[in-house]
């Protein structure tokens, strides 16, 4: 973990969840929360969950590819993949199989790093892939996911741990992280759309 000495990273985190509470509608009666490392989905408030990832903690009820899902068609009310997706080498076929598990009228949501500006400073190396906003909510339509919103975090063209760093109060930092920020521009990137009964 890298040192975090203005709590950007916690501060950051936070902002996620609330994002994904207001996005992915916690009530949903049977979720997967894929690559779900400590429990994502768990922390909004969501109680019926399947953790899958590939590697075992304590939130993983599966061990399982994101990209070869071991469970039958439309099961699931909510499938969310936070920071999954940039790390497959097959995010297409990982999408389909997303969708497939999800039930007609049930909510798939994504998060990622912002593609654009990953691409324009020197890709993750653990990053395979890059995604903008455009081009994955695209992708969700072309796959009968409709009603896409697009929530970003955070202006991404600065180093969030750096400015942090400087100031000096927190309901500033925190201000900064709930300031409106084109999708082109921001951190990070929450999709979510629904499942259309015609999939």
């Amino acid at each position: 973990m890298l040192p975090d000495p203005g709590g950007f990273y916690q501060l950051f985190h936070e902002r996620r969840l609330e994002v994904a509470r207001g996005l992915l509608n916690a009530d949903r009666s049977m979720a997967l929360d894929v690559g779900c490392g400590g429990g994502f989905l768990r922390l909004i408030g969501v109680t019926n969950i399947i953790g899958m990832d590939v590697r075992a903690t304590g939130a993983v009820t599966v061990r399982a590819s994101a990209e070869n899902l071991p469970f039958k068609d439309q099961v699931f009310d909510l499938v969310f993949a936070g920071e999954v997706l940039e790390h497959l080498n097959m995010p297409a076929q990982a999408l389909n199989e997303w969708v497939r598990v999800l039930r007609d009228g049930g909510r798939l949501g994504v998060s990622t790093p912002n593609g654009r500006l990953v691409g324009l400073e020197g890709n993750c190396p653990e990053h395979k892939h890059v995604f903008t906003a455009v081009d994955l909510k695209r992708s969700l339509v072309r796959r009968r996911i409709n009603h896409v919103k697009v929530r970003s975090i955070f202006f991404g063209l600065v180093s969030g741990r750096r400015v942090f760093r400087f100031l000096p109060w927190k309901s500033f930092k925190v201000f900064l992280l709930h300031l409106p920020v084109p999708s082109t521009l921001s951190y990070d990137l929450f999709l979510a759309g629904v499942k259309d009964h015609d999939a």
